[in-house]
């Protein structure tokens, strides 16, 4: 009977044990191509057999082109998902959070430079019926070469910027915590601190 090697696919004749001709390797048989073994085998001759065996025996532990099973793939996911869970618990949080009120002081300051900017070009601050509105849009204001911000959003606290202006000082200012204007905790900008 003729027999190909697993490992080079060179064919051969049968022979128990025998080395392939082509890549030198030993060939295990199938089952149903192996002679019968005696009934009882003493645990000397099995020990040694086994040595001989093992030493210079390749026995390929898979059949190739065979798709993973789908418990594999299901647990690969599983320890994936697994370990990204785990090292987005273990991973140590940023501590340095803004408060409100510094977000509050940062759009303030954004918006006292806007302010600033506007008022050297244009040679003037906004009047308190402009307010805001000129920084985005232009409403025919000879000079104007905006915007010189693109969005306003309220504050931290959900209230909306306050502006005046006298005396060519705009003043800008988040009510802060207590939603009150004029109040101790507001906070405040002026185009004259820039």
């Amino acid at each position: 009977m003729t027999l190909r090697c697993p490992y080079c696919r060179g064919t051969f004749e049968q022979a128990e044990g025998q080395k392939c001709p082509h890549c030198g390797k030993f060939v295990n048989l199938p089952p149903h191509l192996r002679p019968a073994k005696p009934l009882r085998v003493s645990r000397r001759e099995r020990t040694s057999r086994y040595d001989v065996q093992h030493r210079e025996t390749l026995t390929p532990t898979f059949q190739f082109g065979r798709k993973p099973s789908t418990l594999f793939i299901a647990l690969a996911v599983l320890a994936v998902v697994g370990g990204l869970l785990l090292v987005r618990v273990a991973a140590p949080r940023k501590t340095h959070r803004r408060t409100r009120s510094l977000v509050a002081l940062e759009a303030v300051d954004t918006l006292a430079t806007a302010t600033s900017i506007f008022e050297e070009e244009c040679g003037r601050v906004p009047t308190d019926a402009e307010g805001f509105i000129v920084l985005i849009s232009n409403p025919g204001i000879p000079g104007w070469d905006g915007p010189y911000i693109n969005l306003i959003k309220p504050d931290p606290w959900e209230e909306p910027y306050r502006y005046s202006a006298s005396n060519g000082v705009a003043r800008i200012a988040s009510c802060g915590p207590d939603k009150l204007p004029d109040t101790a905790d507001d906070i405040v900008a002026t185009t004259a601190d820039l």
